[in-house]
Parts: C-alpha cells; sequence; structure tokens
C-alpha cells in the first residue's frame, strides 16, 4: 500500500530494540528511530499508510498526519528469509517463500509473518532463544515422553510454537499486551500448531494453572523479558519449572547477566551456559531436583 501518513511516538530509551521488531511488520526501512542527546527517550516514525497508522494510534498512542512521500525512497530491506536455527528449524517472513520451500530443506519451517508482535526470530534476544530451545528439548524428544514449555511474553508466539514443531504436547503462552495474544494465536492456526495456548497475563501477578489442587510445572519455560521484570517475577518463574527442568532467559543486557544469575541461583538454579550477541544475553540454567520453595523454607 502506498504511504500516505506518518505515526509518530515517544518512548523509552530502553524499549528501542522492542519497538524496532514490533513494527518491522511495516517494513524496517520505513521506521525512523531518531535519539536526543542526554536523553532518555526517543521518538518513533513510521511511514505508512492510513489504514496502518491509524491501527497504530489506537493500538499504542501517538500522534498521525498525513506525508507527502513524493520524492522519498525508503532504502531497501536486509532481511532474507529464511533464519535457521541450529540446523533444526527455519523461521520465515514471506508467506510465498515458505509456502514455496517448506516440504524442502533442513529443519523444521515456521511461518511468523512481521506484526505488531515482538518476535520475528532476528533480533538477537528471540534468536538466542531459539537456540537455547533447540539444545534444551533435544534430550527430551529422544525420550518418548510427553514434554511441556511455558513461554512467559511471548510476543509473537515464535518460542512456543517452536517448541510445539520440536514435539512439545503442552504449550502454554502468555504476554501482557493482547495485541501479541491474538496474533500468537493466528500464528498457531497459520502453522497448524493446535496444542499451543495463549492468554493475557501479566507475568508479575500471574500464578501457573493449577490441576488437582497442585501448580502445574513445565520441562522448559522461557522468559524473554526485560531483566527489571525477571528479577520481580524470579520466584514466581522458578516455581514454574519441574525439578531439573530448563529456564531460558533473554531480553537480558550483557552487563546484566552477572545480577541475575545470583537472583536466580539463590533460588536454587544452576547456570548452564550463556549466548551473547551485541550488547544482549541469552541465559540456560537447570532447575535442581530440590524444590526452590524447600530451600526458600530453610532460609
Amino acid at each position: 500500500m502506498p504511504i500516505t501518513h506518518l505515526w509518530t511516538r515517544i518512548s523509552s530509551v530502553k524499549w528501542e530494540d522492542a519497538w524496532a521488531e514490533r513494527l518491522r511488520f511495516a517494513g524496517e526501512q520505513n521506521l525512523v528511530i531518531k535519539k536526543f542527546p542526554a536523553s532518555r527517550s526517543i521518538r518513533l516514525d513510521l511511514y505508512t499508510d492510513a489504514v496502518t497508522a491509524k491501527k497504530l494510534k489506537t493500538a499504542f498512542g501517538g500522534t498521525i498526519r498525513p506525508f507527502d512521500a513524493v520524492g522519498w525512497q525508503p532504502p531497501a530491506s536486509k532481511i532474507t528469509d529464511p533464519l535457521r536455527i541450529a540446523g533444526e528449524l527455519r523461521i520465515y517472513r514471506d508467506r510465498n517463500l515458505f509456502a514455496k520451500e517448506r516440504e524442502t530443506g533442513r529443519g523444521k519451517p515456521l511461518l511468523i509473518p512481521s506484526g505488531m508482535a515482538f518476535g520475528t526470530g532476528d533480533h538477537a534476544t528471540t534468536a538466542r532463544c531459539l537456540q537455547l530451545l533447540v539444545e534444551a528439548a533435544d534430550p527430551l524428544r529422544k525420550v518418548d515422553e510427553p514434554w511441556s514449555l511455558l513461554d512467559l511474553g511471548c510476543g509473537s508466539g515464535i518460542l512456543a510454537l517452536a517448541a510445539e514443531l520440536l514435539g512439545a504436547s503442552k504449550v502454554l503462552g502468555c504476554d501482557f499486551d493482547e495485541a501479541c495474544v491474538r496474533i500468537s494465536k493466528e500464528n498457531a492456526l497459520l502453522n497448524k500448531l493446535p496444542h499451543s495456548r495463549f492468554l493475557k497475563a501479566d507475568v508479575l501477578r500471574w500464578k501457573p494453572p493449577t490441576q488437582k489442587g497442585k501448580s502445574l510445572t513445565y520441562d522448559i519455560v522461557a522468559a524473554n523479558l526485560y531483566s527489571t521484570i525477571l528479577t520481580a517475577a524470579s520466584v514466581m518463574i522458578t516455581d514454574a519449572i519441574k525439578p531439573g527442568g530448563i529456564l531460558i532467559l533473554s531480553g537480558i543486557l550483557a552487563v546484566e547477566e552477572k545480577a541475575i544469575l545470583k537472583t536466580f541461583s539463590a533460588l536454587g538454579l544452576i547456570h548452564c551456559k550463556t549466548l551473547k550477541r551485541g550488547k544482549w544475553a541469552a541465559i540456560m540454567l537447570r532447575k535442581g531436583q530440590s524444590s526452590a520453595k524447600v530451600k526458600r523454607a530453610k532460609k
């Protein structure tokens, strides 16, 4: 569709990467992020069509105005499909290429069209989570027993849906953003993955569902969230992991890695490995056989 409007919004600089990923659906070449000296704020300028501009204003606030695109040409996008993860996954954003190649090539194909939800796979936080997910799922896939995954901050649903592709029989994704939950459900239908459920929930208040009076726990818990949220929700996150289960954390700045490890190590989790790319870090930990609740009770 032709570019006819400009949507603008002021945000905190700490959300820069999240916005860049969330707004990629409109073409990363159409998004301009302006920074201001000695300021913690950024301005998002997205050049788009009238319908998209109105949807963005409704969903996220900001302002819109008509834009004369005569003589203005955005640079070409640098994104290429598919994104390959450890030889086990192929992530597509282009529907036509997905339809053409889904039956060929190495790795299971997953279509995550760029949309107004965090997580198309190419951002460092998501890509490293996917890599750790493949590694954590490998021993579970070799055992003829069902396994489960909880995805906190599901964004586009990419981690949850990847887990189902890798063999998880019970998958739950949660996000505070209603748009993310809706898009995750749409992506599940798009990929014909019926075992992944998604719901709106605040990770700082949410508690795992119960069954026969006991809280459900998961073989793998993934949380691609900012460090402040991970720290505040650390007890709930730890309690949601099965004894011996795996925790994958991302959305962490590399300089915050030690603080996050200290928080979760105090709850009985064992550091397995850290993957870094640029300024971001993704961490894998394993829960000991004795629960964190027992450890806290002894203090």
